[in-house]
């Protein structure tokens, strides 16, 4: 008997975007919840010590996703994931600002000499090497280490709550 041959088509379009959409939506969501792990520890710090912890354990309970926070627990996470938090509000601060600066090169630098700029003498193929570019930087540079610094701060989360 002969094996049964099977001819191997790529992909629609359609196809691939649904297979990259959980792992954009895990990154995306990695990528705000690091960010945003900063600025909600702090104001839950301050809700905390100005006499209201029960908000504070609701805004720290809804970022990391767990139950049992309290207001001693808001300030272990706060002391203890500091640097975490640090890290992760400084590099994604980093690529927020560099993501407009290079996707919007056009609107930034139109006024000057670009023709010696990477990607010239056209206006369009300095932004396509400076977009294509920086899409670059954030799939190989910014992909495993925001996925490490948002899992360090679950991991901290959880053993707060110790679940």
């Amino acid at each position: 008997m002969s094996p049964i041959r099977r001819t191997v088509r790529p992909a629609p379009s359609g196809a691939l975007r649904t297979a990259l959409r959980p792992a954009l939506s895990s990154s995306l969501r990695n990528a705000a919840g690091a960010f945003l792990a900063l600025p909600v520890g702090l104001a839950a710090v301050a809700l905390t010590l100005t006499g209201r912890p029960g908000r504070a354990a609701h805004w720290q309970g809804r970022l990391s996703g767990g139950r049992g926070w309290t207001g001693g627990r808001v300030l272990g996470r706060a002391a203890l994931g500091l640097p975490l938090d640090v890290a992760a509000f400084a590099l994604i601060g980093y690529a927020l600002f560099n993501s407009v600066r290079n996707f919007g090169y056009p609107v930034w630098y139109l006024g000057s000499d670009y023709h010696q700029a990477w990607g010239g003498p056209t206006m369009a193929g300095v932004w396509a090497v400076h977009a294509g570019g920086w899409l670059l930087c954030l799939a190989v540079l910014l992909h495993w280490p925001v996925r490490w610094l948002a899992r360090g701060q679950r991991a901290v989360g959880r053993r707060i709550t110790g679940e």
